[in-house]
Parts: structure tokens; sequence; C-alpha cells
């Protein structure tokens, strides 16, 4: 492959167009972020991590998702996009500074890249020691190291206190710490365009080629930052192209990396699932691509939001797996998905969209050659 335009390092944040961006603050305080700067049109929430924001929402007519942010590391990327794309290098009004291009890709999403934006000093969260069946021999054998808990009672947030009667009824106030957006997924019109746009243009490397039962390779790929010798994300991106007919919103998911460990995973949980106010839509599980250990939810307009940890990193020497359609959706662990996952749609229209076959049904379905693999079929 000829050489990329740029290389993206980070996924900085997601763009929304919400009408009514209330209700969207109160999601995103309860999923575990924190307002950074809000105008009259428009919120920014951070995480712990160093970007200024890591979610952005403008009020508009309709609910939608506008496209992403990256991060590049010279301003000479920028000046190579604006060159060979024909768009304009414009500084960046609002919070954080820097300069900025904009591209448009495939699926018609806005794909921001920024230069220059002021980082922020990341918060620093100390995990729990975790004692093993390891951790026993050694503290039974009087050798305990320096990541055994001996004399030190393993306590998470304000323990019971966390549960608290609210209206007659409990609610877990431990909420998790969300640090940073780690990557997005996007449907696709055209997977293999998705895959060579995003890897000629912004110089993503394909981790995992998503694979027909029949061979072909054209459902998809997860796709990360070439970063050379420092290790990146597993993906940034989940580029598919769903099995059958079906015209699906571009956005699939955003996923957040957790601050802390397992136990922040899910106190997040525990807190959304007892205020009981946004549909649970996937999870808790572990997932095969990725490896990392997952649970989404969706917000106030139906836009499902991963939290995520213990994900795996990559280097450029790592080389593109091929990789059957089954392993994207049968977990190492956890509940099927539903039929919903993926799809972006009112929550007032969830319950329909669930009666269509669970993923497992239609991994089933597609290795038996029930469901059309090639998009040509369905024509």
């Amino acid at each position: 492959m000829s050489q990329p335009i740029c290389k993206i390092t980070d996924l900085i944040f997601t763009r929304f167009e919400l009408v009514d961006l209330d209700k969207q603050k109160e999601f995103m305080n309860h999923f575990g972020c924190q307002l950074a700067h809000e105008t009259d049109n428009s919120i920014f929430f951070k995480g712990s991590g160093s970007n200024p924001y890591i979610y952005v929402a403008s009020k508009g007519d309709q609910n939608r998702c506008i496209g992403m942010a990256y991060k590049v590391n010279a301003f000479e990327d920028l000046q190579k996009l604006s060159s060979n794309l024909n768009v304009e290098i414009v500084d960046n009004e609002e919070p954080g500074g820097g300069k900025k291009v904009t591209l448009i890709d495939p699926e018609g999403l806005e794909i921001e890249i920024y230069y220059g934006m002021n980082e922020m000093k990341p918060e620093i969260k100390t995990s729990p020691k975790l004692n093993t069946g390891n951790s026993t021999e050694r503290i039974k054998s009087n050798s305990p190291n320096a990541g055994d808990r001996v004399n030190e009672l393993q306590r998470i947030g304000q323990a019971s206190d966390e549960w608290q009667l609210e209206d007659d009824k409990w609610v877990y106030n431990l909420r998790t710490s969300v640090k940073r957006v780690g990557h997005t997924a996007i449907n696709c019109k055209d997977a293999k365009e998705s895959i060579r746009w995003y890897s000629e243009n912004l110089g993503l490397l394909v981790t995992n080629y998503i694979m027909g039962p029949d061979g072909s390779d054209h459902m998809g790929a997860f796709m990360r930052a070439d970063t050379g010798d420092t290790p990146a994300d597993h993906h940034i991106l989940n580029n598919v192209q769903f099995p059958g007919e079906g015209d699906f919103a571009p956005y699939g998911h955003a996923g957040y990396e957790v601050s802390g460990s397992v136990d922040d995973l899910m106190a997040g949980h525990h807190h959304l699932k007892s205020v009981d106010k946004y549909p649970h839509e996937w999870g808790i599980g572990r997932h095969l691509l990725g490896s990392q250990m997952y649970d989404y939810w969706r917000d106030s307009y139906g836009f499902t939001h991963e939290h995520w940890t213990d994900g795996d990193f990559l280097d450029s020497s790592h080389p593109p797996e091929k990789t059957p359609f089954r392993d994207t959706i049968m977990a190492q662990y956890g509940p099927f998905a539903p039929s919903s996952f993926g799809v972006s749609v009112p929550n007032d229209q969830l319950e329909e969209v669930r009666k269509n076959p669970r993923l497992d049904q239609v991994v089933a379905m597609v290795e038996k050659g029930e469901i059309p693999m090639n998009p040509e079929e369905n024509k």
C-alpha cells in the first residue's frame, strides 16, 4: 500500500446534534463524564484523561451523530490533508484551541482532524489490589508480594452506603469515572470503500478483517492508529457492513474506557441500572476482538455508548488477521447481543426492533447460508 496522506494518533471526541441538551447532560453525568464547557447551544463533556473533552453535542432540529474528531502530531499533516483533499485549515473556535481540517467520510460523517489542541493533566486513579488464587498461596506461605492485599479490606467507594433510598427506590450512587473515548463503530454501505478511505487518508491499520463464510472480506474491519513502536488500542474504528438487506444510520456506538478497573465498570452498571432511566443494550461480558470487558447503554435518544476496560494494545508490527463474522458478535463470555445492537433508533422503537432475531441467531443463519453475504446478491 502507498503511504497514507497522514497518520492520526488518537480519537479526541464524538460530535452530535440533539433537540434537547438538558436530557443529554443528565445522561452523560450518570454515564460518568464531567461537564467541561457549556454554551446556550452546545455542551462539552470530558473524562479524566488528557483530552479537553470527549463528547460534544449542539442543539438542532434532529437527533444524529455528526461525526468524530481525531488528533495528529504535526501541523504538516494538516497541510498534507489540505493540499491533497482540497480542504481548508481553520482555527478551532471551540474550547481547546488548535487548528483543524474537516473531511467527509464515505458514510457522510464529518471527520475533524486537529493539531495543537490544548491537553489537560490526566487524573491518575489507582486500581484496587485483587487477591487471586495465586495470592492465597503466597499469603498462606507467609510470602506475599507487593500486589497482594493483607490487612487491607476491599471497599469500593463508600461500600454499602452507596445504596440510598430515593422515593422508596434503592439507588446505587457510585458512578463510574470515564477516562476517554477510545473507539467508534460505524455502519457502512460499502465496507471495502470505508477501509480504503480510512487507510489512505488517516493511515489506519487493519487489525482484523471481518470475513464471511465464503472467505470474502467485504464485511468490514477493526482498524487501529499507526503509532509505530508505540502500542495503540486494538481498534480506534470498527467499520462494518451488516449482512442482508437494511439501511442503517452510520453511528453504531462509541466506546469509553473507564478510569479504574472492573469494579469501576461494575459500579457504572449498577448505578445506571438502579437509576432506571436508560435502556441497557448489551453486557456485561468480555469481547473477543479487543478483549475488553464491556457494558453498553442507550442514552435518551437511542444512541449507544459503551463502558469498557482491559483492552488489547498492539504496535504497528502486528499483522492483520482474517477473522470470521461470528467473532465480532460471539463474545468470550456474556449474554447474547440483541438485534438492536449497532442500530441507532429512538427508544420508543426499541421493543419493536428487538422482535427481530438476536445477533447470535443472525450468525447462525449466516453460517447456514440463509442470509446472503455478498451485497451484490441483495440487488
